[in-house]
């Protein structure tokens, strides 16, 4: 999921003045990531202690990945395809491959672990504002980004058909923050689909999320879209200001979050050949 559709708001440099605050401020490790109003919402979801299992089940997906993709190079998707059907019927000991050359797992089970119910009740616009914002004017803001972000990433979402899925909340997250961080251009749509697979695999692969309540997936969910949308108004405001410090507080933004979200370096996460890499 691709950050092209989410348009600057109104008083964007008044959000960057009152975040950059936090931000420069936010530097204490605690058990979600960082002491702040970040770290608190971050930390109010039940979904936070699973993230580091996530990371390393998914950047093993994403060796996977690169490796099928090197087979659809050498011998084209049809023939790739076609042994990985054969590999599915080799599992209940029907049938031999056809090309013994191409040697590929079997299919993995769809759980859909990233799935949930959406529930009207959850609030996330106002956990992030009663964290992040001190003032009225603030909180309002910050509800003001989180709703224009959500209504473009549901969007988005609606067209791919990713809706209420943790992991196009992960894919539009990361998408984000990694563009932030180095200042790059947004992956290409072959690369935020591929990675949303990968997601999903990484999801269906940790038995936890398959007891998480849909409220807490749901807000988990959200979350990560808010993060998301107050980097993108930082980011946006300093790229068309040529504020070459605000582009600075957008990167440690960006850092801050991928690290505390995702638990990594920010610097593991890269475009090579095309697609997003998980170091």
């Amino acid at each position: 999921m691709k950050i092209r559709n989410f348009k600057t708001l109104a008083a964007l440099t008044f959000a960057l003045a009152f975040l950059s605050v936090g931000i420069t401020n936010a530097q204490t490790p605690n058990a979600y990531g960082y002491s702040t109003g970040y770290g608190n919402v971050y930390g109010s979801f039940g979904l936070a202690s699973t993230m580091q299992s996530m990371y390393n089940v998914a950047r093993a997906q994403t060796q996977k990945t690169t490796a099928r993709n090197a087979m659809i190079k050498k011998w084209g998707l049809a023939a790739v395809e076609k042994a990985e059907r054969e590999a599915g019927s080799r599992s209940t000991g029907t049938s031999a491959p056809s090309n013994p050359q191409i040697v590929v797992p079997p299919p993995l089970v769809v759980r859909n672990h990233g799935v949930y119910r959406p529930d009207p009740s959850v609030d996330t616009g106002k956990a992030l504002a009663d964290n992040l914002g001190d003032t009225p004017q603030e909180k309002a803001l910050i509800k003001q980004i989180y709703a224009a972000t959500k209504a473009a990433y549901e969007k988005e979402a609606a067209l791919k058909g990713w809706q209420n899925n943790i992991a196009a909340g992960l894919t539009f997250f990361t998408v984000t923050a990694m563009t932030v961080y180095h200042n790059a251009d947004e992956p290409s749509d072959e690369a935020v689909n591929t990675y949303y697979g990968v997601m999903n695999v990484a999801l269906d692969e940790i038995p936890e999320f398959a007891t998480v309540a849909n409220k807490d997936k749901q807000a988990f969910n959200n979350m990560l879209i808010g993060f998301s949308g107050m980097l993108l108004a930082i980011h946006t405001e300093a790229k068309q200001n040529s504020d070459d410090a605000a582009l600075a507080t957008s990167k440690k933004l960006a850092g801050m979050l991928i690290e505390m979200v995702l638990k990594t370096d920010p610097e593991n996460l890269r475009i090579e050949n095309g697609q997003i890499v998980m170091k």
